[in-house]
């Protein structure tokens, strides 16, 4: 993926005297005051990333030290953030050069200020710099497992505030000490200190940040695929349908202009390392249908006509507090449609979903599985129309190869009833206890959890509700499932920041 940059003359001025900006041609400087330092590798690597320059007259001066206005403006540049705090600090001026880098790292909660200030012209300590490291590579939260920092003669130096994240980092061998057998909490940070602690990141199981121009995490430069954390993926000989989620938060959903023959496809589900789900390496499961029923040979344009028109839209989502904005982007590719899902906070987002697993058990299996089990008592209401599952166990969705016995195993289980239209569009109610197995890893919910969701057309989306439970045909129903799927997009396309589609997931107390 590609993140346009665009950089006013007023930035690329004030950032020159800030002595710390982004590179504008596509090697790195030649400094001519690091040949034999022991950082020279580490230094020429960063700026031929284009994330860090040197001084005007071609030195780099790596031994001096660094503020924290510039060291905001590197972490900003680094990682691409866009989104502001809605909050000021009374030591930073609206016009300042560095204005929009801190108020981007403190809405990313990297650095936060104390006291309502942010003291962008002292320098940055150690121990903060170790601090704003650790948020990036590991989150906000706090270190649930603390590492005794007594191994360093002056770790009862380093303030309480900071413990928690300087701990992160001595246990992933980030923060090693130095010789002298100390830590250094509150000295000041060189430069090429500054840039030896971002290359320690490299090596850690950190969030990837795909900001680069090649479309590579811009902390380790892993690719894409090397970071894909979900994949589904349904096809119809060498035409497939694909969802690809990455460590970024970001979704791909790609639609191929063809005609399939639907009569016979496989369906491939695949999750890669998702810590929060315990998942460790690559877990895959497929399904090769060979009798679908469906005897046509839909047109994956015309059925999926608003994936190809999509322009941009915007989707916000609330998990039991935690807030996200995505904005979604189409490519307007008559060949092959492409929705991108992305959020220019990553933090934030992050935070959000991991808020999710906190209400999901995991486990294994011994044999390589695929299923959905709803819990009777869970519902799905869209405008006056609602659907209920009950029957006399649970519904277990496992029988995808025998298509028909899967819709009949649908339709026993649920009811169609009309209700009273609710604040929210659309409300679904999931008990405790539904579980999504993939491959040999099982999550199960603990909590009830409801979702409610605004901004769609939730009385097209009704009647398709209606429609599909009275279709006479596994071709009929498909249809109608596609329909809905292409009402959702068409719904998306055109909301903006400030009247997104709304997306609120909340869970039993």
């Amino acid at each position: 993926m590609k993140i346009n940059r665009l950089v006013s003359m007023l930035l690329a001025v004030a950032m020159v005297f800030s002595m710390f900006v982004v590179v504008a041609s596509a090697e790195g400087p030649a400094f001519s005051d690091i040949k034999g330092h022991w950082a020279e590798e580490i230094i020429n690597d960063w700026a031929s990333r284009k994330v860090v320059n040197g001084y005007p007259d071609g030195t780099f001066k790596p031994d001096n030290f660094i503020t924290r206005a510039e060291f905001a403006q590197v972490v900003k540049n680094l990682l691409a953030l866009t989104a502001k705090a809605d909050k000021d600090f009374s030591d930073v001026a609206k016009d300042a050069w560095y204005y929009d880098a801190v108020m981007c790292v403190a809405k990313a909660g990297i650095m936060v200020g104390d006291a309502g200030k942010f003291r962008p012209d002292d320098y940055i300590t150690r121990e903060e710099a170790f601090t704003a490291f650790a948020r990036i590579v590991f989150g906000v939260g706090e270190d649930e497992l603390p590492v005794d920092l007594s191994m360093f003669k002056d770790g009862n130096e380093v303030s309480d505030w900071a413990k928690d994240r300087v701990s992160a980092l001595v246990r992933e061998g980030i923060v090693r000490g130095m010789p002298d057998g100390k830590i250094h909490p509150k000295d000041n940070i060189t430069r090429a200190e500054f840039l030896a602690l971002l290359s320690q990141t490299k090596d850690a199981d950190h969030n990837h940040y795909f900001v680069a121009e090649d479309g590579s995490c811009s902390i380790c430069q892993r690719s894409e695929e090397q970071t894909l954390k979900f994949y589904l993926g349904v096809a119809s000989g060498e035409t497939k349908v694909e969802l690809s989620v990455y460590n970024d938060y970001s979704a791909y959903l790609t639609v191929p202009a063809k005609a399939v023959d639907a009569s016979n496809v496989s369906i491939t589900v695949r999750m890669q390392n998702v810590a929060s789900l315990g998942v460790t390496g690559a877990r895959e499961h497929s399904i090769s249908i060979a009798d679908t029923g469906l005897t046509g040979n839909p047109n994956l344009g015309e059925w999926l006509s608003n994936a190809f028109t999509f322009e941009s839209g915007y989707v916000k989502a609330t998990i039991d507090g935690e807030k996200c904005l995505y904005k979604i982007t189409g490519d307007q590719n008559k060949e092959m449609a492409t929705l991108r899902a992305s959020s220019d906070d990553i933090c934030a987002t992050r935070d959000a979903w991991q808020t999710l697993t906190k209400f999901v058990t995991t486990s294994t299996q011994s044999k390589s599985d695929s299923y959905i089990l709803i819990v009777n008592g869970s519902s799905l209401r869209i405008g006056t129309e609602l659907l209920g599952f009950e029957g006399a166990e649970d519904l277990k969705l496992d029988n995808f190869n025998d298509v028909a016995a899967l819709i009949k195993n649908v339709k026993d289980h649920v009811k169609l009833e009309t209700a009273e239209a609710g604040e929210w569009q659309i409300e679904a109610v999931l008990k405790a206890g539904t579980t999504l197995a993939v491959s040999n890893s099982i999550a199960v919910l603990d909590k009830d959890a409801t979702i409610k969701v605004n901004g769609l057309s939730a009385e097209s989306l009704a009647t398709l509700l209606s429609d599909a439970r009275a279709a006479g045909s596994t071709y009929e129903l498909a249809a109608l499932l596609v329909k809905a799927v292409n009402e959702v997009i068409g719904a998306v396309n055109g909301t903006t920041e400030s009247a997104p589609v709304e997306v609120e997931i909340s869970f039993a107390k």
